[in-house]
């Protein structure tokens, strides 16, 4: 058996890092966590520590040139994760700056054997790398250093962090090649927004996730989200066929019939169309076909609020509220702000999973990249999720809205993103007549047949309803519309 097979591992105790890391930390490693100030390295190293000891381990936090303990403690305290009985009982706080500043790399080594070897620790921090490089009288000396530690680990047992900045001028360092890992902590801006992210640049002995990975830092410490696409099972050709799921039809005649039948089950249908076409309707009419089958639906939207949806769905006379109260149901708003997108799509899936949701409908995948940290991310990850969907079986709807009321111009604002989708529907505002009319047409079905012709779509008090085609109608598509009997001979 390989030796990285033997060497046992431990939980860091930070959501989403073990993960990352594939399995946690290993024993008696040796790992750099390098970031700008303010990255976060301080509350990660010490979240590790406060996990460590309540699991029943002594643990050593050592400073060099860095805040006092008394302000690092002070600032700790809002942390949820900030245990006091834990101080000095099973985490001890060194400042050992004194000792490299008149003994040196020598001495600061020997401080540290003394703690480990005294407490019997199982985990040590050291904050301030860069102190000890630039007391090292030559760049062997403080690779030295470094190997010294690693023997001390060695002997005992121990796991030891080494913090440091990346703020020197070269990207990688030799001691880069001597640890068991390193993990960088950053800050990107994208537009306005500033974007926590994490990166596992090396993880002697496993297979870590690669690339960077959202980073949260709240009251509850620092939280890592793995990305979604990195972090579910990709699509292979032996997978097996999805569970097989019945049509799912929308109940409104017209349309079904426009589909020969309905959606095949388990497909991903995106709803295009500008503000006010009726995507969020038709959403609703699709839950409620799937409530009076019995089965559970969910709904994820950005504007409008559980109880405006169901007061709206009320008065269309659809079975939303007795859906909801009898647990068929569940309605999800995102706030329509800045956020993380991995987070997006785990709370999507968690409640996919926990509900055994077999209809979905999101609505506004344009509140999808506004939560994409990266907006070239958006197609991975809906494919990610999409797939993940079919393998459960799941019907899914996504509504998304194009930019041009009315107009020859049909945009489809996530590039890429239609390819994706079994089925594409499309609402368009035309006028005829100097009135105004909502159109539908289905632009594709994947794996069968469907009606081509545009029809009308009507919204009233009793629902949605689709009637025939505009028979006396073209140019429907370019929003202006005109009669058959305006066509001018062409010569």
């Amino acid at each position: 058996m390989a030796e990285s097979q033997r060497l046992a591992r431990f939980e860091t105790g930070v959501p989403g890092l073990d993960t990352v890391l594939n399995g946690g930390m290993f024993r008696a490693g040796v790992y750099i966590i390098e970031g700008a100030p303010g990255s976060g390295k301080t509350i990660l190293g010490n979240q590790i520590c406060f996990y460590r000891a309540s699991q029943g381990e002594s643990t050593a936090y050592v400073t060099l040139l860095a805040e006092s303990h008394t302000r690092m403690i002070a600032h700790l305290r809002a942390m949820k994760f900030f245990q006091p009985e834990l101080v000095t009982r099973a985490i001890q706080y060194t400042s050992a700056f004194k000792v490299l500043e008149e003994a040196g790399l020598e001495g600061l080594l020997k401080s540290i054997r003394e703690s480990v070897f005294s407490r019997k620790a199982t985990f040590l921090v050291l904050d301030g790398l860069v102190s000890v490089e630039e007391f090292a009288p030559s760049a062997r000396d403080f690779k030295k250093f470094i190997h010294e530690l690693q023997t001390v680990t060695s002997l005992t047992g121990c796991t030891v962090v080494l913090l440091s900045s990346t703020e020197r001028a070269a990207s990688f360092r030799p001691e880069h090649t001597m640890v068991d890992g390193l993990i960088e902590l950053g800050e990107t801006l994208v537009g306005e927004q500033s974007l926590r992210h994490i990166a596992v640049h090396k993880m002697r002995g496993a297979d870590q996730m690669r690339g960077r990975h959202s980073v949260e830092i709240t009251d509850a410490g620092l939280k890592v989200r793995p990305r979604i696409e990195a972090l579910l099972q990709p699509a292979t050709e032996s997978d097996p066929p999805p569970p097989a799921t019945p049509v799912a039809t929308f109940d409104v005649a017209g349309l079904d019939e426009m589909l020969h039948g309905g959606l095949r089950g388990g497909s991903t249908t995106i709803v295009l169309g500008a503000t006010g076409t009726g995507k969020t309707m038709l959403g609703l009419q699709f839950l409620d076909a799937g409530i009076k089958l019995e089965q559970r639906c969910l709904y994820i939207g950005f504007y409008e609020r559980p109880a405006g949806l169901l007061a709206k769905a009320k008065r269309l006379r659809l079975g939303l509220e007795d859906g909801h109260a009898r647990g068929l149901v569940h309605l999800y708003w995102e706030a329509p702000v800045e956020g993380v997108l991995d987070a997006l799509a785990e709370r999507l899936l968690h409640a996919v999973r926990e509900n055994d949701i077999k209809r979905l409908v999101f609505d506004g995948l344009h509140g999808f990249r506004r939560h994409a940290d990266f907006p070239g991310r958006t197609r991975s990850v809906f494919a990610a999720i999409t797939d993940e969907l079919m393998r459960r079986g799941v019907t899914s709807l996504f509504t998304m809205e194009t930019t041009e009321l009315i107009g020859p111009k049909i945009d489809v604002p996530i590039e890429g993103i239609s390819a994706l989708a079994d089925n594409l529907i499309m609402l368009r505002h035309v006028e005829v007549r100097s009135r105004l009319h909502r159109a539908v047409s289905i632009l594709k079905v994947r794996d069968h047949g469907y009606d081509s012709r545009i029809r009308e779509l009507t919204i009233s008090d009793d629902g949605v309803a689709v009637a025939g085609p505009f028979e006396n109608a073209d140019r429907l598509l370019s929003g202006l519309a005109r009669t058959v009997t305006e066509r001018v001979e062409e010569h």
